[in-house]
């Protein structure tokens, strides 16, 4: 038998761990894509890139979310690439998000490796390859999706460029700082957090590189924003003027209090330091009411929050043990290396934790994409101190390895549930508990939706008539950029009148109030034949005669676009200078694209 070093060992368990992330984040990929309204809306991005030429590509990204503030455009362009390797199917565009979701996981590994040793690092990567909240994330294309392997690549970077034993650490820093900015176009968060997390870093350790290296990363972060530059010189610095809005509106609109904020954000992390770490998701904290003068602190906890408190008590336990783990380590580590690994893992806790407190009662799951890495970091942490306590008895060793290999057996026992579901939602209503991850109410698969637009090119083929449709829209845009790719004649049902010649359709959620939502469109139309989709359904609408406008809708007439974001030109319109575009003119084609399968 082969005499394995160590070292050989970690890699071929290195190589194991990918190779299962890898099964785990491809698996029926293209079947059970998450394809909603922001899938489609890139995808048309995409599309008119692919039918001209990379010209056609924006100067500007993504809308951030719940704002017309646009991201850079560093995310449409590695879609485009995907699509040009993989195709232009929507699991193509979407398949650079699974590389770079794979490519994260031995660089997780590297990055831990700069303080952990070889068999913990090991036992962490495993939980992140694994790890429900990744792997999900992992499989499909959404502009947040790739900040993990971004935000590793720029932080390990980071670490090697002031390791006095590094002989390239001028290339290093470099590297950090192109992935560091590259993620920032990625979201909102991240192009606030990043920038302050490096500068934090820099400030304290003061690396020293020649003028040379600092004029490169001004280089490179001028080329990396050179698109919204050009976009902001033509659109008189619009996007900007929506970014100061968009501080404002994101620090302003909620009227708790800092403690009140604090509490939340600190429980916020807790409970989605449980989702990221094991998967499950049923945690739940009671809400702490902090009162006026000569009134007890109070606090509230309904049912629902009744039946996970102590899951939440004891991740919010958990939670601040790892914190001061970190604190810690870091006080008394004497070595640069593993210093400088703790005092970033330090800064790059505290600046996304304060960016998120005044976020505090609206915090989102994808937020975590940019820190959720630290919930394994802190971990891991306390994995350490727990063996320092033990020395080298064998009993501690034992423990850390039946943790972590509880919290993969976990992780892997509510992914496989999930998956069980996407397997069924095309079949079944499935009935599906509440998503701490997705923020799903319903399962939906790219394959279903596929089955559903076949039904309507059945209908259409049979009549001869343009499809009128009309869902939720998360499902209604996806549907309709589907209906479109097969070159059927349809509209937004409801919109555009009402015409002899058109089959007419409802997608609603299998399990809601069918007949509630029905209601309105009885005055109009006769209720037809529902045709289950497993968790959605087809409900057909016959229109009455008195309601009827016209024969045939005349589908050779353009829309426009009443959209209030920014103008957005591509490189195209920015290199042939349309000097003479009309205001109206300014909410570009691309625009029009997004705004073209919306109801209003």
């Amino acid at each position: 038998m082969p005499n394995f070093s160590s070292k050989q060992l970690a890699v071929f368990g290195l190589i194991a761990i990918i190779g299962f992330g890898f099964f785990l984040r491809t698996y029926h990929f293209s079947d059970w894509l998450h394809f909603e309204l922001d899938q489609a809306r890139d995808v048309r991005v995409i599309d008119t890139a692919l039918d001209g030429s990379a010209t056609d590509l924006p100067l500007l990204g993504p809308k951030a979310g719940g704002t017309f503030l646009r991201l850079a455009p560093g995310f449409y362009y590695l879609e485009y690439v995907s699509a040009l390797v993989f195709g232009r199917l929507p699991a193509g565009m979407a398949g650079f998000v699974a590389v770079f979701s794979i490519l994260a996981i031995p660089l997780f590994y590297l990055f831990l490796r700069r303080y952990f040793s070889e068999k913990l690092a090991l036992g962490l990567t495993l939980l992140f390859a694994v790890s429900e909240y990744f792997v999900m994330y992992g499989r499909f294309a959404w502009n947040p999706n790739v900040l993990p392997f971004f935000v590793l690549l720029g932080f390990y970077a980071l670490l090697r460029a002031v390791d006095h034993n590094e002989t390239k650490r001028g290339l290093w820093f470099l590297v950090s700082v192109f992935a560091l900015i590259f993620a920032t176009h990625f979201h909102f968060l991240a192009f606030l957090a990043l920038p302050i997390v490096l500068a934090a870093f820099l400030i304290i350790r003061r690396p020293k590189f020649s003028w040379k290296i600092w004029l490169g990363a001004l280089a490179v972060a001028f080329v990396l924003y050179l698109p919204m530059a050009l976009n902001e010189k033509e659109a008189g610095f619009a996007n900007t003027e929506e970014f100061l809005q968009a501080i404002t509106k994101k620090s302003s609109k909620s009227d708790h209090t800092l403690i009140e904020k604090a509490i939340r954000n600190v429980s916020e992390h807790a409970l989605y330091g449980m989702v990221v770490t094991t998967g499950f998701e049923g945690g739940t904290f009671p809400a702490i009411v902090i009162p006026g003068k000569n009134e007890r602190v109070g606090w509230a906890c309904d049912s629902r929050c009744d039946k996970g408190k102590w899951y939440g008590v004891a991740a919010v336990l958990i939670f601040g043990a790892g914190l001061l783990s970190l604190v810690w380590f870091w006080w008394r580590e004497k070595e640069r290396r593993p210093s400088d690994f703790l005092l970033l893992c330090g800064i790059w806790f505290a600046v996304t934790f304060g960016l998120f407190l005044p976020l505090a009662y609206d915090i989102a799951p994808r937020f975590f994409l940019l820190s959720g890495s630290l919930f394994f970091i802190l971990l891991g942490l306390l994995l350490k101190a727990l063996k320092n306590f033990f020395g080298e008895r064998k009993i501690g060793r034992q423990i850390i390895f039946g943790i972590i290999l509880l919290l993969a057996v976990s992780n892997l026992y509510f992914l496989k549930a999930r998956f069980e579901e996407l397997s069924r939602a095309d079949t079944e209503a499935v009935d599906s508990a509440p998503d701490r991850i997705l923020k799903e109410h319903i399962r939906v698969t790219l394959k279903q939706q596929n089955i559903i637009v076949d039904f309507f090119e059945r209908r259409h083929r049979d009549t001869g008539y343009p499809v009128y449709m009309f869902s939720e829209p998360q499902h209604r845009r996806a549907l309709k950029y589907l209906i479109e790719r097969r070159g059927i004649e349809n509209a937004v049902l409801g919109f555009d009148g009402i015409y002899r010649q058109g089959v007419y359709y409802l997608i609603l959620r299998a399990q809601s109030d069918l007949e509630d939502a029905l209601k309105k469109y009885r005055v109009n139309y006769t209720v037809g034949e529902t045709t289950p989709f497993g968790t959605l359904v087809a409900i057909e609408l016959i229109p009455k005669p008195e309601a009827i406008i016209g024969e045939r809708q005349d589908f050779s007439k353009p829309k426009g676009s009443d959209s209030k974001a920014p103008p957005r030109y591509t490189w195209r319109e920015f290199f042939e200078r349309n000097a003479t575009v009309s205001k109206e003119e300014e909410e570009t084609s691309l625009d029009q694209l997004e705004e073209k399968a919306q109801d209003n």
